[in-house]
């Protein structure tokens, strides 16, 4: 079924009376956004960016910065939201590191570095959550060295 099927098969609810104007409104909308969604930038690695973003985010997992690092400087001029993740994921990976160093220092802090790193493992999951949701989200108490 191509584009114009889809649509003519919406007029044909809509003039029924099987669904209403705001319904029809919303799925002609998303019928012509799938079929033309164009991108500029030309993003082709055959997954979306949300999709390579919580990639991303996931990465962190396997190799820290690393990972993270590599995808963004490969992709970051084809998308903003790839630019946008990664300059948050880079900020979080640092600042975690210095306060982790600098907990290290104290006696106490040594024993606070688990409690960190659960945190750290927290706010991944929820900025896996919020990437596939398309939100972008900045991971809390993250100094911005990269704007």
């Amino acid at each position: 079924m191509n584009i114009y099927d889809n649509l003519e098969r919406l007029k044909r609810l809509l003039d029924e009376g099987a669904i209403t104007q705001e319904e029809y409104e919303r799925e002609k909308a998303r019928v012509l956004s799938s079929h033309y969604s164009v991108n500029p930038a030309g993003w082709d690695l055959g997954i979306d960016e949300k999709s390579f973003v919580v990639l991303m985010h996931a990465s962190q997992f396997l190799s820290s910065f690393i990972a993270p690092l590599i995808m963004w400087l490969l992709f970051k001029e084809k998308s903003r939201l790839v630019d946008e993740a990664g300059k948050n994921i880079l900020n979080f990976e640092l600042s975690y590191l210095i306060y982790c160093l600098a907990l290290c220092l104290t006696c106490v802090g040594s024993v606070l570095v688990l409690v960190v790193a659960i945190f750290m493992i927290v706010f991944i999951v929820i900025a896996m959550i919020k990437a596939i949701n398309g939100e972008n989200w900045v991971y809390p108490l993250s100094i911005r060295f990269l704007k």
